[in-house]
């Protein structure tokens, strides 16, 4: 038996089970060539230490961002939609319109 990701000759897609199966068989395919075609322009994945902690490093662009989004806090209604709210925001205006 193959590689998981080597083409297995010996073992045909059974083309009478569907065309569902015909279908998942060249996505598949055609998802394995994509990333061969990856694999030889970037070179192979590199795994470093998974138990290793991760060096979050800030920048002026983040620092910035930090800073805007200061402002807002995160409100989340009944149906449990979140919304950013502006920290200083008066709340809703109401205006009658009556005549």
């Amino acid at each position: 038996m193959p590689h998981w990701n080597q083409e297995a000759s010996a073992v045909p897609l059974d083309l009478n089970a569907g065309k569902g199966v015909e279908k998942v068989g060249r996505t598949l395919k055609g998802f394995m060539h994509a990333t061969e075609r990856l694999q030889a322009v970037f070179g192979p994945a590199t795994q470093g230490d998974v138990e290793a902690p991760v060096v979050h490093k800030h920048d002026d662009f983040e620092s910035a961002s930090e800073e805007e989004l200061e402002h807002f806090e995160v409100e989340v209604d009944a149906e449990g939609h979140h919304y950013a709210v502006r920290k200083d925001d008066p709340g809703a205006q109401t205006t009658d319109y009556s005549v």
